[in-house]
Formats: structure tokens, sequence, C-alpha cells
């Protein structure tokens, strides 16, 4: 089966072939690069409390060896032997595994990646070597305090849920998962049916199917996959987290419970994280680093999950001065609730749409929009579609949605960093 997208700028092509694993592309014919994005659908929601951190521990195996290409070595060089890069993540709903690479070693590097997917080897001492490697990222992610903060909102916004843990999980789960462990997760996530291979450049979309269908031959399809687990709680009052560390600054985090990928008020949100702290004319750029200097990095962004999301402020500041960059940046974020003057809204739905616009110019940029859509929505947005809803929010729209979500009772609060203030950061977390 094959359908395509269309818009002014790009095509999307999309296959999805017998064994139900889906292929979208985007020809770039005036680039050098082809960038292959393989999604995996499955991340750290997926997880028990026992699993915690397998997608992560599974990712970083894949890379250990195949029989075909047995060391990490062998698989990095195949690659960074071509000037190109390779790399993967996991995040909390699906696992990626990529490459940018010149056009001319598109077939190689797609043929790696399949290998590397079907074929690793998941030898025990490997594993347990990994292991230990895994542990050490866990550590080193804990040494960092700007890190810290951000694991102590999630665990406030998302409570006794996945989405709240770490996605490494823990070094008591990473200690217990088991090669057996490892075999079943792929057994029942990494199967054709819940993976989606997008590719950008210069390639065409008959090429890219058939050299897929090549490397998929024998690879049974399985039946759908667990699903992730639900987020269901609601927040009703200001919640405030405080670790006390020896540092330099002191690190802030506040959050709000968003919206969801489908939400019909995600464009109005994402307007907001821009007009508030998006970029040096934003106003928390101005306001608090600018005009009083209480900050050197200050900005808010906004986070979409399948059914839920949140709105983030995150902030250093000289611990002397906490409850004043507290004040001023809550300040900030009340004043959203008030009208969004017209010149103010129509300066940040350009920048929205022009960031959109010059990231596909980027081959991998372009493999991740179609990948990832095609992964945790089914479906393929167009560019002109996207900046059309974006042209379509209001400010009456604005006033809406930041009424609703912008409030005391959906604050949370985390500050690490060499501060005791409870009490009166508390007094201050009025919106």
């Amino acid at each position: 089966m094959t359908s395509q997208t269309k818009d002014s700028l790009s095509t999307f092509q999309k296959t999805t072939l017998s064994n139900g694993l889906r292929i979208v592309t985007s020809e770039m014919p005036h680039t050098r690069s082809v960038s292959i994005n393989i999604y995996i659908g499955v991340g750290s929601r997926y997880e028990t409390p026992e699993q915690a951190g397998i997608s992560h521990f599974i990712e970083h195996m894949v890379f250990k060896g195949t029989e075909r290409r047995p060391t990490p070595f062998d698989i990095s060089s195949t690659i960074e032997g071509t000037g190109g890069v390779i790399n993967a993540g996991t995040e909390h709903e699906l696992t990626v595994y990529w490459v940018k690479v010149a056009q001319t070693h598109f077939e190689e590097s797609l043929d790696l990646l399949m290998d590397m997917l079907r074929n690793s080897l998941y030898e025990q001492e490997g594993i347990e070597k990994e292991r230990m490697v895994v542990i050490e990222e866990l550590s080193m992610i804990n040494d960092y305090p700007s890190y810290r903060v951000d694991a102590l909102i999630d665990e406030m916004l998302w409570p006794e849920h996945p989405l709240g843990r770490d996605i490494g999980g823990t070094k008591e789960s990473v200690t217990a998962i088991s090669r057996e462990m490892m075999l079943e997760h792929m057994a029942r996530y990494y199967t054709p049916s819940n993976i989606v291979v997008s590719v950008a450049g210069s390639v065409s979309h008959e090429d890219v199917v058939q050299q897929v269908e090549t490397l998929c031959d024998g690879w049974p399809t399985f039946d759908d996959p667990e699903g992730w687990s639900p987020f269901t709680h609601v927040q009703s009052e200001a919640q405030l987290s405080l670790e006390y560390r020896k540092t330099e600054q002191a690190h802030l985090c506040f959050a709000f419970p968003g919206v969801s990928l489908q939400h019909p008020d995600r464009y109005a949100l994402d307007i907001l994280s821009v007009i508030l702290g998006e970029g040096m004319s934003s106003r928390l750029f101005v306001e608090v680093r600018e005009k009083e200097g209480l900050a050197y990095d200050v900005h808010s962004g906004v986070t979409h999950f399948q059914d839920c999301g949140a709105f983030v402020v995150t902030a250093g500041v000289d611990p002397s001065r906490v409850y004043s960059a507290v004040e001023k940046i809550l300040a900030q974020v009340s004043g959203l609730r008030d009208a969004v003057p017209e010149d103010e809204l129509e300066k940040a739905k350009r920048l929205i749409s022009g960031r959109l616009l010059l990231r596909m110019e980027d081959t991998r940029a372009v493999s991740g929009w179609i990948g990832n859509q095609e992964m945790l929505l089914g479906r393929i947005l167009n560019l002109e579609d996207v900046v059309e809803r974006v042209n379509s929010v209001t400010t009456e729209e604005l006033r809406r949605v930041a009424g609703d979500i912008l409030v005391t009772d959906k604050l949370n609060m985390a500050v690490v960093g060499p501060c005791r203030g409870k009490l009166r950061l508390q007094r201050l977390l009025k919106l």
C-alpha cells in the first residue's frame, strides 16, 4: 500500500509492507546526504517498575555487535569511516536509531541499521560490561543539578507513573535486568508492525522500499504489542520539591500539566511558550536576564505526549537571588493570562513558522518530522497545515488556554542547590 502527502515544499510517501512495517520517505534531490531514522514503538512508559530502563539498556546493546559485525568498532566504523554520523535515543514513547550519511553510502547504512535491529548478539559478557556503563550514565546524570531538577519535576508532574521515572531506570532496576528479559522485550516490541523506517534525502521512495523489503525478508510479524500506561492523575494543589546541594547556582524548574499531541489547544500552548521564554526577544529573557540580570539561562518549553503533556520553565540563578528570581519568573507566567498584544502574537507565529521552514532544509530534520509523526500519530501533517493552524490562533484563544493551564493549583516547582527557605518559597507559589 502506498499513499502520498504533498505540500508546496516536499512530497512525503508511505508504503506499508505485508508484514506491517511502515516506510515513509521524502525525496530531496537537491541534497547530497541521506538520513535514515528507524522508529520502534516502545519507550520507558511501556515498562513496569521491574523493567525500568530496559528499553534504554537494549538501545545500548544494539550497538555491541552482530554475527556479520561482531564488535562495536565494526558497527561504528561502517558509518564514521564514510564521514557519516550514527546514534540512537530512547524516549518515553519511542526508541529511534538513526544515521546521516552521504547519498553514495545509503544502501550500506540501511543494511547496517537493519542488521543491528534483527541480528544483535546480546552476549552475556557484553551485557555485563554495558550494564556498568549504563549505571555510570545514571550516576553522571544525577551529578548534574540541571538534570536532577528535571527529574524532581517529572516525579511531581507524573506521580507513581512511568513518565515520572528516569528513562534509564534506576541502579537497582538496571542491575536486575537479565538477558532473558531483554530478548523477551525485543520479541514483543521489535516487530515489523511496530516499526517505522523514515528516509529523507537524495533517494527515491521506490529504491528505499525495494531495499527494506529485501532486508526484511523472513522477519515474521506478531500480534500488536502491549500498549502504554495511560495517565489519569489530576493535580489539585501547588507542589514544591527542594533538594539541598552545595552548588554555585540554584537550579529552578517550574511546570504545569499541559496537553497531548492531538489536543486542539497544543498550538496555542506552543505559542505561549514562545512568547514567554523561547529566544532572546522573549519575555523571560528580556525581563529576567536583560533588565534584572538574575539569570544567564532562563527559558520555557512544551512537551506533548500521546495523552498528556507539560509546560516548563527552567533557570539557573545565584543562590542569594533565588527568591527575587522566583517572583520575577512567576510574575511573567501570570502575565500570560492577560491579553497578549496582537503584534507580540504575530511575532511568535512568524518565529514558529520560520523555524519549521528552516528545519526542512536538513535531511535529518525532515526524516525526523515524517517518521516521528507516523509513529506517534499514524499520519503525517504537511507543513502548510501546521503553519495554517499556528496562524489561526487568536489572542482570545491564548487567554483562555493560559487561564486553564497556567494557574496556581497546577503549579509545580523544584529547586536544586544551596537553598533552605522552603517556607518562604511556598509563600511565593501564588500566581
